[in-house]
């Protein structure tokens, strides 16, 4: 069961325990065995005005340890990576204010708790991971899709969590257990836009072997190409989930993070076009380039 006698759902979602006071079924859930919990999501009210906050964007202010958006559904507040309030507004339901929750807010929760959350998909191989990077449409969930339906496990779709250890090696934690895909998507399949994956993970870090930076107006057949220095860290730097929040925080501790993962990953960029006459070209490219 994922409600017990202390109330509200036990999930799990970046290698952390999350009470919530709603049902949040994108999230893998746990049984209530007593463990601690690391992040407790309940309604309360959350004011309009965070004192001594920077306004991020129209919608986000940040202060010190604390975060807060302001959209149509409602409002969110974070404070020092262990207490979400979600304050709905009149009307909203649970389905209008999740997709914030488990993303502008979840990038916040990341970021107070110096995770670094990428804007990726990953999956894994044999006894690591790897991620696909890169904005908005750039095909990072159809890759994930292609790849489960492969047999691969997904880890994280749109948004996954990374944990740097003490010596700069990065693990990918186990993020949504859903791929969102666009509706127009052939692997969405009869208009559905949410699948649900089942976690072939659970709770345990995965050490992250590369990053695949996805760039749509290359070529036909796709290309792989490494790359090094700067251009590796600015591939990072440049899909860091919600990076004005970073920024807004100092930006040392990202910066910093992002530094380590260049220095331990393997970053490529592939080139690409969503016009080539298979998507297919692209998974096949991959495989082969991931073949030990």
């Amino acid at each position: 069961m994922t409600s017990g006698t202390r109330g509200g759902f036990l999930h799990a979602a970046f290698g952390l325990r999350l009470r919530s006071s709603f049902a949040l079924p994108e999230l893998p859930r746990l049984p209530d065995d007593g463990f601690a919990t690391d992040v407790v999501i309940e309604r309360g009210r959350v004011p309009e005005r965070l004192e001594g906050a920077v306004g991020v964007e129209p919608a986000m202010q940040v202060a010190a340890d604390r975060f807060q958006l302001d959209v149509p559904a409602g409002r969110f507040s974070v404070s020092a990576g262990r207490l979400i309030l979600v304050d709905p507004r009149p009307g909203a339901s649970d389905a209008d204010l999740r997709p914030y929750l488990l993303g502008t807010v979840m990038g916040a929760l990341c970021h107070q708790r110096a995770l670094l959350p990428l804007h990726a998909a990953a999956v894994l191989i044999g006894d690591g991971a790897v991620a696909f990077i890169g904005p908005s449409g750039a095909g990072k969930s159809t890759l994930a899709a292609r790849f489960l339906g492969r047999g691969r496990g997904v880890l994280a779709d749109d948004l996954l969590a990374v944990d740097i250890g003490p010596d700069g090696s990065p693990l990918a934690l186990p993020g949504l257990a859903r791929i969102r895909l666009r509706a127009d998507s052939p692997d969405a399949g009869d208009g559905k836009v949410s699948v649900p994956i089942a976690s072939p993970a659970g709770a345990r870090a995965w050490p992250l072997r590369r990053l695949y930076l996805l760039h749509t107006e290359g070529a036909d057949p796709p290309q792989v190409c490494r790359l090094h220095g700067p251009e590796a860290v600015s591939a990072v730097l440049g899909q860091v989930y919600r990076w004005p929040i970073a920024a807004a925080m100092g930006g040392r501790v990202a910066f910093a993070q992002c530094l380590a993962l260049a220095a331990h990953c393997e970053v490529f960029q592939v080139s690409f076009t969503h016009a080539a006459p298979s998507p297919e070209a692209l998974v096949e490219t991959l495989e082969v380039h991931l073949a030990p």
